[in-house]
């Protein structure tokens, strides 16, 4: 909230008779100048009249203001002091005085002269605004509502009262009524950016993000060198999921002001969604430097770290976020988000349900206890979920989304196919709307690939390889057993499991030296066989990192099909295990997940099935071009029928004696990170095969797709 200085024109009653002007006239022309940003020139006069007056104490005041204007509070507050000293019957000196001693953080202090200012002048408007924010400051929001309340009503249209009175109401998360008062005190003055710039900010707060650009867009305009308005157009940006406008945004902000944690965070977020996590590490960790306590920071370390693997980290910061506030429902959900992974079924259910009685996030608590067991009746979650979509359209994108993902998940529990896929498709639909994605350009890639990385090309880097036989590369479609399949492997004792990874293709990702193009695959035509060597080097060092005692480690990330051959040629002592499943399952369970992020060809029946078809392309080319010993298929629902049989065949693939504990897998102890982490805590069940069977009649556009396949 920004504070009003009033600095009307002084008309001081003696002249300079030995000047050219007049100190009035000198006094006037000094007004004019510091209101018209010309600070050096107003200082020049105003020192002149010293020269002549040094009590004058209109004088002294307005060179106090400039002083603030010129960061130097300490001399602003020390000439407005001698101002008083020398007139004490002005309220807005007192007024002023106080709202400098606020922003230096003396709240008790500035309250003590804004009341000497309403004794001179108890219906300033612009003084009971002030000490509102005194209050405020004080976190004594019933005093400082009532002081803007009061200001309106001596004025109405006051712009810095309407705006106060919004920053109180989004400081208790009412979002509604903050976003009423900041509209009316636009519209009582347009030209002034704070309340344009709050407007747009609270607007992303309440995921209302689509029409908050507007207003931050015109905060720009009115003020393009706000680091605020910079940054909250970034972090709008953000929850658009436009990340790499984003950065751009946030690098603008901390160009011109460094010490900005909120700028920071937001980096730091932006980063992680790309999936450069130690990059996001970096910057969270810049935010907390300065400020240490920052919920939003600790909050956004708990996320990195978690993503990351470093579960004990994780819960650190999450820990200490609730030692400051033990309702936060972020970091209550993060907490739930970790027990699961780590197995912790009951614990976890334990904080979303604390999270659903003590947050502000009820939707999505409701959201993770739907997605942590099986709804066995339309009981009170469900209801009020159910509740929630009658009034659907109220809410935003990303909640309706979620909401219609929990719905159809329950009634897919509840084995009512019928009613739970509509909730699907309109939640598919929903978060189609919010992407960009291009399945022509996505076929180009699979094209590309096949056309660069072919028997020419490997032969090419052969010889500059990695000899490690650590990892074990588990690859396939997402939702077509992955998951269950590392569980399995990674149970033997000889075996981490590191989960889904982005390092290798973080490191495919690099720009080679003739071609600074760093999109995989077109980096790959000027890619040297010195350049392949340092990949694979850097990718081996940041996999064994991760545990540097285990004799293999897994690196579960689906979507590594598209670079088989490159592994192979890298790292010909690498184990790859391609997990196949039923087309129409494998695309059904994508269709019916709510992925956190990346998965965008997964919204759209057709496109999902285009998207299979070039899967399909990319492994018959891996086939035709690789030796039969380069990586073994497995076929999920064979893991299902005979799980002793195939896990012994996947254990022997991998070169390790042969452990029971693989038969146990559901036992097994470890963060697991992906959709299926709740079903992989189970021993093996068939429910999930020829599952596709329930939904046939609503499958047309991808059985139409996938025409021969079914």
């Amino acid at each position: 909230m920004k504070p009003h200085l009033p600095n009307e024109p002084i008309a001081p009653s003696q002249d300079a008779s030995n000047q050219q002007i007049s100190i009035e006239q000198a006094m006037q022309l000094a007004n004019g100048h510091q209101q018209a940003g010309k600070l050096q020139e107003a200082e020049h006069l105003l020192r002149q009249i010293l020269q002549q007056q040094p009590q004058h104490p209109f004088a002294l005041h307005l060179l106090g203001i400039i002083a603030q204007q010129c960061n130097q509070p300490d001399l602003a507050i020390d000439l407005i002091k001698q101002a008083i000293q020398a007139n004490s019957g002005i309220a807005f000196f007192y007024s002023n005085l106080g709202e400098i001693s606020r922003q230096q953080g003396q709240l008790d202090e500035s309250i003590q002269y804004a009341m000497c200012a309403l004794e001179l002048d108890p219906e300033n408007p612009t003084v009971h605004s002030n000490l509102g924010i005194t209050w405020f400051d004080k976190k004594d929001f019933e005093k400082a509502q009532a002081c803007q309340l009061k200001a309106l009503s001596l004025n109405p249209k006051l712009s810095t009262a309407l705006n106060n009175l919004g920053g109180i109401h989004r400081g208790r998360k009412e979002y509604d009524q903050a976003i009423d008062y900041y509209q009316r005190a636009v519209e009582a003055d347009p030209n002034n950016p704070e309340p344009v710039n709050n407007l747009g900010t609270t607007l992303n707060e309440n995921d209302q993000t689509e029409e908050s650009i507007a207003p931050l867009n015109k905060a720009l305009a009115l003020n393009p060198s706000s680091a605020d308005a910079v940054c909250n157009m970034g972090l709008s940006l953000n929850t658009l999921e436009r990340y790499d406008e984003a950065i751009t945004l946030f690098d603008k902000a901390l160009s011109m002001r460094e010490a900005y944690a909120t700028a920071y965070i937001g980096l730091a977020k932006a980063l992680q969604e790309k999936n450069e996590l130690s990059k996001a590490e970096a910057e969270i960790q810049k935010a907390l430097s300065i400020e240490p306590d920052n919920i939003d920071a600790l909050n956004g370390a708990g996320n990195i770290y978690s993503r990351m693997g470093h579960v004990t980290e994780a819960h650190g910061y999450y820990d200490r976020i609730l030692s400051i506030d033990p309702e936060n429902s972020q970091a209550l959900l993060g907490k739930g988000h970790l027990e699961m992974e780590e197995g912790h079924l009951q614990r976890a259910e334990e904080l979303f349900n604390q999270s659903l009685s003590l947050g502000d996030d009820k939707l999505s608590a409701r959201f993770n206890l739907i997605q942590i067991k099986k709804t066995a009746e339309i009981d009170e979650n469900v209801k009020a979920l159910l509740a929630e979509h009658d009034k659907n359209e109220t809410l935003s994108i990303r909640k309706r989304t979620s909401l219609n993902y929990a719905l159809g998940k329950c009634f897919d529990d509840l084995k009512d196919h019928d009613r739970a896929f509509p909730y699907f498709l309109e939640g598919s639909q929903l978060k189609r709307s919010t992407l960009n994605y291009d399945a022509t350009s996505n076929a180009a890639v699979f094209d590309q690939i096949i056309e660069i990385i072919n028997p020419d090309f490997i032969e090419k880097l052969k010889g500059h390889s990695n000899s490690s036989d650590a990892p074990i590369f588990i690859v396939g479609v997402p939702r077509s057993g992955t998951t269950l399949t590392e569980q399995i492997i990674a149970s033997h004792p000889d075996v981490f499991g590191a989960g889904e990874l982005y390092d290798l293709m973080d490191v495919f990702q690099q720009s080679t030296q003739a071609n600074t193009d760093s999109h995989f695959p077109s980096n790959l035509k000027a890619l040297t066989p010195d350049t392949a060597k340092q990949w694979v080097d850097d990718y081996i060092n940041r996999l064994t990192e991760r545990a540097p005692q285990a004799k293999h480690i897994t690196d579960k990330m689906p979507a590594n099909f598209i670079a088989i051959g490159l592994i192979h040629a890298l790292l010909p002592n690498a184990k790859i295990i391609h997990v196949k499943r039923n087309p129409v399952d494998t695309c059904l369970s994508c269709f019916t997940r709510l992925f956190h992020h990346g998965q965008e060809q997964t919204y759209d029946l057709k496109e999902l099935g285009q998207y299979y078809l070039n899967y399909l392309k990319i492994m018959d080319h891996w086939r035709t071009i690789l030796p039969d010993t380069a990586f073994l298929d497995v076929q999920y629902e064979d893991i299902v029928a005979d799980n002793k049989h195939q896990a012994k065949r996947l254990i022997d693939f991998c070169g390790l004696e042969w452990d029971d504990a693989c038969l146990d897998f559901h036992k097994t102890k470890r963060p697991i990170k992906t959709a299926s982490v709740t079903q992989v805590r189970q021993p093996i069940y068939s429910s999930s095969v020829e599952r596709w069977r329930h939904y046939e009649k609503h499958l047309g556009p991808l059985i139409r797709v996938l025409d021969g396949l079914v």
